[in-house]
């Protein structure tokens, strides 16, 4: 009798989840994706799909022949159909590890197969033990790299050690890649040269459509790949998703790329905390951590309460004391998530909040060479030795900041008034600076060459980044400041509101309510991202939002003149000493 079909059930939420870091979701990198739907030909919609195109373009991205590709609904169906075709008579055994994605078990036993396992949960893959389990009864091998829950990599050389054991025994291998662009080194260009191995990958992960449903199968033969094709019904995938899966190849790579730069950071950041929290995290090169600890089931239990959802492995008994907790995306997110942990494990929120934003400019850290006006260095350790009288002369910074992907130099006077020399090779973004600058009645210089032949983000980022050090040193210990500010700013239809607290931890909150994909030559999604740059660096909370309007230019110029009366206010010379309780900000 065969066994009842298998589901995938992850654990369910009692409280209502306002960060939903469970599954491993990323944000989608078309951000525009409201206003690419409705471009959409209906004939999409009243015609049967067509994965030709789709198929060409992942074959000239990957550099493989298009005949050799699949496109499944989601990779894991991709996983369904391989297993489907390879069960044959005795043939019914699935050599695996363990953990691992849990549909390779789901799919094992819907179709009366059996799992054959080893244990891998950290460190150097059991590649002896797992060959010694592939025999003549093996009708497949399904490895996963980057591994899911773990996150742990299986060197090339191992997986091809296995490839050669299952073609010795007449089965095939399955490599599971769905998260392999999450990982230090991609092996798929070795892999497309063997005979013997299937690779699954997917648009859900890095490309933040999960939703959509996408996934593809790269074959070993043309012949395989039709066996594969030919094992579902004939359009598994809507148009819709086929064509927002293609769009994304031809017009987002560039944002992928920065959204997974953007998740490896906070990775690092957060395999810290958790290490900070107790627990014990295992190095990931997924875009989550797993972390183990003694009250897991507490853990997860306290972060639901305060609308954060993680992961927690029921039937598992490898995994029963584990949590695993996916990568923010943003700063609000992780901070609202560093929140959390503090309450749970008793931590100082103020000062985890500061180490962000602290830990945040460490990759460019070391880019940064600055010269005070008037001295040759900063001692950084000698801030808190200023005097209030000293302000006058330490309110000017001139800073020359430079990586792989922009050079940036910047000449600030906070007392100035309003002269400006901007060129960033962005005519909005020097548009806006300069915007920014007048009405806050600081002078500044800033020049940068940056790498505008990819796309915008590397040169706002940059720029963003490298003001707000450049205040933030300039200010020094912040003695003598009013410290927050608000303004409102309209234009013409467009009114915004920026509320702003020079309190030295780093909060962005960035509510620009725009629809277009550009302003000029600047990306949207970039413009928020320059704000929420410019508040770690700052090291503020910083609020803006647009109240109203209807014109994407006019909506980023309010919230841009709005800071700028708000960054015054703050920024503003007032009698006394550090204005905190605390004595310093």
């Amino acid at each position: 009798m065969n066994n009842p079909p298998n589901g995938y059930r992850p654990p369910e939420f009692e409280s209502e989840i306002r960060y939903q870091l469970s599954r491993n979701e990323s944000r989608p990198v078309v951000h525009d994706l409201q206003e690419q739907l409705a471009g959409l030909d209906s004939k999409l919609v009243c015609h049967y799909p067509s994965h030709q195109a789709l198929q060409e373009k992942l074959a000239d991205w990957i550099e493989v022949d298009a005949d050799r590709l699949v496109i499944t609904a989601g990779g894991d169906e991709s996983i369904d159909r391989v297993m489907r075709l390879s069960f044959s008579g005795d043939r019914n055994k699935v050599v695996t590890h363990c953990p691992t994605f849990e549909m390779i078990d789901v799919y094992a036993k819907n179709y009366s197969g059996t799992l054959a396992s080893v244990e891998w949960m950290n460190g150097k893959f059991p590649v002896d033990a797992l060959i010694e389990r592939i025999d003549s009864d093996t009708a497949l091998v399904v490895v996963t790299t980057p591994n899911n829950p773990t996150g742990q990599v299986i060197d090339i050389d191992d997986i091809l050690a296995v490839n050669s054991a299952a073609e010795m025994a007449g089965a095939k291998l399955l490599v599971d890649n769905a998260y392999i662009e999450f990982a230090d080194q991609d092996p798929t260009e070795r892999l497309l040269l063997e005979r013997n191995i299937m690779i699954v990958r997917t648009f859900s992960k890095a490309w933040g459509l999960a939703g959509l449903r996408v996934g593809y199968l790269i074959a070993p033969t043309a012949e395989f790949a039709d066996e594969v094709r030919n094992a579902s019904g004939p359009f598994p995938v809507s148009a819709i998703s086929l064509e927002m899966a293609r769009k994304s190849l031809v017009d987002y790579q560039p944002k992928m790329r920065s959204q997974l730069d953007q998740i490896k950071r906070f990775r690092n950041l957060l395999f810290a905390l958790l290490e900070k929290c107790g627990g014990k995290p295992i190095p990931s090169q997924g875009n989550f951590v797993l972390a183990e600890f003694d009250n897991a089931q507490s853990v997860w239990s306290e972060l639901a309460k305060d609308g954060i959802g993680v992961r927690k492995f029921l039937n598992n008994s490898l995994l029963k004391n584990n949590i695993r907790l996916t990568c923010p995306v943003i700063p609000s997110e992780y901070l609202e998530l560093v929140r959390s942990l503090c309450r749970i494990f008793s931590l100082n929120f103020e000062t985890e909040k500061a180490e962000f934003g602290a830990k945040w400019l460490e990759p460019s850290a070391s880019s940064f060479q600055s010269t005070q006006a008037g001295q040759a260095d900063v001692d950084q350790s000698k801030l808190s030795e200023w005097k209030p009288d000293d302000v006058e002369s330490h309110r000017r910074f001139q800073l020359n900041r430079e990586t792989k992907e922009t050079t940036i130099e910047i000449d600030l006077n906070l007392d100035g008034t309003g002269k400006t020399e901007i060129e960033t090779g962005i005519g909005f973004l020097d548009h806006m600076l300069t915007a920014l600058a007048f009405h806050s009645k600081m002078d500044l210089v800033l020049k940068c060459r940056g790498d505008l032949h990819v796309d915008d983000h590397h040169t706002a980022e940059d720029c963003a980044l490298a003001l707000g050090a450049a205040i933030d040193q300039a200010l020094g210990p912040r003695k003598g400041i009013k410290r927050f500010g608000y303004a409102y700013a309209p234009l013409d239809e467009a009114l915004a509101r920026t509320v702003v607290d020079l309190s030295g931890r780093p909060w962005p909150e960035v509510h620009l309510k725009l629809e277009r994909e550009m302003v000029g030559s600047w990306a949207c999604e970039n413009i928020v991202h320059f704000f929420q740059s410019l508040a770690m660096s700052l090291k503020c909370s910083l609020h803006v939002d647009v109240i109203r309007g209807t014109n994407d230019h006019h909506r980023v110029e309010a919230a841009f003149k709005s800071c700028a009366k708000a960054l015054q206010q703050a920024l503003a010379r007032a009698e006394g000493d550090v204005p905190s309780t605390k004595g310093v900000l």
